[in-house]
């Protein structure tokens, strides 16, 4: 394939170019009609209800109110066993639901969804009659502090019950529609672009290889490049992909897209972050969407194919899930019931026609997807979400990266509030779909009640303030059925996609770095610019604590124990109320291991450069005048695992040597230079014992690279998803703090 130049703007004779991409047509400032009609019907019935109320003996009436609501929402002079009572219904619902559903359906979800948001509804009514401590100022104002942070969580907690309990599942008609895709009697071109800044020439090189090997006869890879790098510029002629570049940086990754539109011809263009490989199906099961002409777009998942900073840090891989799959295999699917699917600025096609409607990628905000979401379904697109894993990328590789990353999307989010166009006023939206992006401002904003819930208790074990006045009664009647409700479902619900604990831990970690985001974007929306999240920089060899991470928590703990250990006083005993000092002992003590849990996670943890697979593939090791046959254990680009299926009679001294796989692998009479690296003797059972050998590829030809890029990466249906139950999880957050898995490492 020819490298075409940026200023090289001659078409393919194949087909016509299209002109420059349009200017974005002028949008309209006005708030939508269905908005103006919520407002007004609002309005109105405000207005009836005022009108007929008894002024005069309103505020006797509230007052009698309020203590009738005390009255009734209290847990005293009851029996353990009332206590339970709430807890134990619950429980035994969950577990019959478990048993006649194992995987949810919709009437599971609606049941659980409906029970889990009266449970809230009971508890935060509860919170609001008989636990607010208004004796004086102080008290009063922590007290009120706490129970808004609580009520902002508890409605994210009711709109997620009340999101999960739809759901869309494109897979059958992608089944259907990719047979025209396939029989040849439906093949717009597309453009497959490649988006770059920083990246090595080794990722670039394996992504291009991937897109060039989708099974798709009508496309055209293009490397977009926004460094203007020698070695890309190389690459691209090397591999026989189109090579973009432009004299500037503005507007970053949404800017470096439009520079390159005016010289793409493709009736759909797919995108892919530069780390991210497609499976070789991913047009086939994609395009056919694009015969429904109202379609503009459809988005993937994000896979990832190395695990989690988080994760690897706790050396919990293959026990949790990534971070990121709560969002992209559960509610992705649920907003798309209501076409609110947000697009993710990779693993998509879009229609270009559509993109060119909207003029482009958005510029005005650092989140550039979201907002191209918002625009295609302003103008009445669907945007399709197919929840198939047909690709995979880089997950942050280190903790700074990954909290980076998460206050630029926070950031981005927040921005679109400022704009004259946001999911409020832009026109053809319909209620729904306003809601649900909406519900993505309120998430980042509770990295603040997350901050609230941290310091809280410390109110009580430093200076004796009660910012929550209960008894354990009411906390066992109250409390406990909600919190453990939530945690039966949620894994359920999410079908072993999160944990609730978990969910803790991913939320503390960022939640200082993100509070601060949070209301210095508030103050001024546009005051940080576009950082790209780095990859393929993990240094192999030495752990790295992230000091600005660690050091808000480390306070903290300290403060906690300080706490801890003065209330633990049988003195103390005598001088608080023994309920409260109960109630915020266990509470803080929750605390502390969250932390803990934390600081450990921000001390990054030695990788390899380099992802390594499970792939049990028969092979031969030939070294010197020596063949041993043996399994491959695993295998990444850089090297090998192998297990000899006997001893040698020697050992295997020579430097160097090559792997030939055998059949029946899918690499079969593929043979690859090596120089191994180690051995060792492996136990296999009570008697057997095994050789294996760590081998390090050499370089190798550009046809095998292909090869091997398109075996190891690029086969469907390889991303699989894990599944692990509640209890497992759990246990894996107690077992993370006790073997100290960071600390562990550096020695």
């Amino acid at each position: 394939m020819k490298l075409l130049e940026t200023n090289n703007l001659s078409p393919r004779v194949s087909q016509p170019s299209r002109p420059p991409t349009p200017q974005a047509p002028a949008r309209s400032r006005r708030i939508s009609p269905d908005l103006w009609l919520l407002l007004l019907g609002s309005g109105a019935f405000l207005a009836v209800l005022l009108s007929q109320l008894d002024w005069q003996n309103f505020l006797p009436n509230l007052v009698g109110l309020w203590h009738e609501g005390k009255a009734l929402l209290r847990a005293d002079g009851t029996t353990l066993q009332a206590l339970l009572l709430p807890t134990l219904v619950w429980i035994a619902i969950t577990f019959f639901l478990k048993e006649i559903s194992p995987k949810p359906n919709f009437w599971s979800r609606l049941i659980v969804g409906l029970g889990l948001t009266l449970l809230a509804l009971r508890y935060i009514l509860w919170r609001f009659f008989n636990s607010l401590n208004l004796d004086d100022p102080l008290n009063g104002t922590i007290s009120i502090l706490l129970f808004i942070a609580e009520l902002l969580t508890l409605t994210n907690t009711i709109c997620f019950f009340a999101l999960c309990i739809f759901s869309k599942d494109r897979s059958p008609e992608a089944d259907r529609l990719s047979q025209a895709v396939i029989r040849g009697e439906y093949l717009p071109w597309v453009d497959v672009i490649l988006p770059t800044y920083n990246e090595g020439v080794d990722i670039l090189r394996r992504s291009v290889i991937a897109c060039q090997a989708m099974d798709y006869p009508n496309k055209r890879v293009y490397l977009l490049d926004d460094t203007r790098r020698p070695a890309v510029r190389a690459l691209a002629a090397e591999l026989g992909c189109e090579y973009r570049d432009r004299p500037d940086n503005r507007h970053a990754k949404a800017g470096n897209i439009n520079h390159a539109l005016p010289t793409l011809s493709g009736e759909l263009i797919a995108v892919f972050d530069a780390d991210f490989v497609p499976s070789r199906n991913f047009l086939t099961r994609t395009v056919g969407f694009f015969q429904d002409a109202k379609t503009a777009m459809v988005q993937t998942p994000q896979h990832f194919f190395n695990e989690d900073p988080v994760t690897v840090n706790l050396g919990l891989e293959g026990i949790l899930n990534n971070e990121q799959t709560l969002f992209f295999r559960f509610i992705q699917p649920s907003r798309d019931f209501f076409n609110a699917v947000v697009c993710c600025g990779t693993c998509f096609v879009i229609r270009r026609s559509a993109l060119d409607e909207i003029g482009g990628i958005p510029t005005d905000s650092i989140t550039e997807d979201y907002l191209t979401s918002l625009y295609l379904q302003g103008r009445g697109y669907q945007i399709k979400y197919l929840n198939e894993a047909l690709s995979a990328g880089m997950s942050p590789e280190t903790i700074s990266a990954y909290i980076n990353q998460r206050l630029r999307w926070g950031q981005g989010t927040l921005q679109i509030l400022f704009l004259k166009d946001n999911f409020f006023t832009i026109p053809n939206l319909n209620f729904l779909q306003r809601f649900y992006h909406s519900l993505g401002v309120l998430y980042w904003l509770l990295s603040i009640p997350r901050v609230i819930f941290l310091l809280a208790p410390l109110a009580f074990l430093l200076f004796g303030l009660a910012p929550l006045r209960a008894t354990i009664n009411e906390v066992v009647y109250f409390y406990c059925p909600y919190y453990l409700g939530n945690i039966m479902a949620f894994s359920w619900l999410t079908e072993g996609r999160r944990s609730a604990f978990w969910s803790d831990v991913y939320e503390t970690i960022i939640a200082f770095p993100m509070a601060i985001t949070v209301i210095r974007t508030l103050i001024s929306p546009r005051g940080k610019t576009f950082k790209v999240t780095p990859k393929g920089i993990v240094d192999p060899h030495r752990i790295n604590v992230n000091w600005p991470v660690i050091r808000p928590l480390l306070i903290i703990a300290a403060l906690m124990m300080f706490g801890l250990i003065r209330r633990s006083s049988p003195l103390q005993e005598t001088l608080v109320n023994p309920d409260s000092l109960a109630i915020n002992m266990v509470w803080s003590s929750y605390n502390f291991l969250l932390i803990l849990v934390c600081a450990l996670v921000a001390i990054d943890v030695p990788q390899r450069r380099h992802p390594r697979f499970l792939r049990s593939e028969p092979c031969e090791l030939i070294v010197g005048d020596n063949c041993y046959g043996g399994q491959t254990v695993d295998l990444s680009e850089e090297g090998a695992r192998i297990r000899l299926n006997r001893l040698p009679a020697a050992l295997l001294d020579a430097p160097r040597g090559e792997l030939h796989f055998l059949a029946p692998s899918p690499l079969v009479y593929l043979r690859l230079p090596i120089q191994l690296r180690w051995s060792r003797m492996v136990a296999l059972g009570k008697n057997a014992t095994a050789l294996e050998i760590g081998v390090q590829f050499l370089p190798f030809s550009l046809p095998k690279q292909r090869r091997f890029i398109r075996y190891l990466y690029c086969q469907p249906g390889q991303w699989d998803e894990v599944r692990v139950p509640e209890i497992k999880t759990a246990w894996a957050m107690i077992q993370s703090v006790l073997r100290l898995h960071p600390l562990a490492e550096s020695r």
